[in-house]
């Protein structure tokens, strides 16, 4: 994992374990994905010019477009490369304290970046919400997917508090993940075969 930080590289080999390789399964609404990329998600965002070669950098097929062809032929350093540039830094993993910056980098790939956030804001509001008076305790923040200075101050005051800490934020979203997958059964029943494998995946996030 040459040119990332220690730190992407543990957190990439693990989800890299979690996502597995090419799935096509028709009840999974996802749809084709390989190593966790969906083919809807590599043609938005992988339909750019990267290296300046006048080729788009993950038509991989190299046929002019992307599509199913370019989904079976990715890679684990393609989706190593995906994972770094669409997810890990766009949600600033790498600023949060370990290991949430890993629990919100599993979630954005595995729901999206802005869900992962608004499960972030979730557990530091529960966190906030069950934190003894202060008068330095910031107010419950919007949970609008929007991780701006509100939100990491939130945090940093979570973090430093005695009676919560880091931990209690990883708890806490945790069990903001496991709700959203549940939430997710609930609108749609025939997702219930999945939930187990969520749950799981919930109550492994930051191990």
């Amino acid at each position: 994992m040459a040119g990332y930080s220690a730190r992407y590289s543990a957190a990439v080999v693990k989800l890299l374990k979690t996502e597995g390789g090419f799935v096509d399964d028709p009840r999974d609404h996802g749809g084709a994905t390989n190593f966790g990329i969906s083919l809807r998600f590599l043609a938005s965002e992988g339909a750019f010019d990267g290296d300046g070669d006048g080729k788009l950098d993950f038509d991989l097929d190299m046929d002019g477009d992307i599509d199913g062809a370019d989904i079976r032929r990715l890679s684990r350093d393609d989706a190593a490369a995906i994972y770094h540039q669409c997810f890990w830094q766009k949600v600033g993993a790498e600023s949060l304290p370990p290991p949430l910056g890993e629990m919100v980098f599993d979630q954005a790939v595995n729901g999206g970046r802005s869900s992962a956030v608004k499960l972030l804001q979730r557990a530091v509001n529960d966190c906030l919400a069950r934190a003894p008076k202060s008068a330095t305790k910031p107010p419950l923040m919007p949970v609008d997917g929007i991780r701006g200075g509100t939100t990491d101050l939130a945090i940093r005051w979570v973090a430093q508090f005695p009676s919560m800490g880091v931990q209690a934020m990883v708890t806490a979203y945790r069990e903001a993940a496991a709700e959203r997958y549940r939430a997710i059964v609930f609108r749609n029943p025939s997702q219930k075969r999945f939930l187990a494998g969520w749950l799981n995946r919930a109550n492994d996030l930051g191990r």
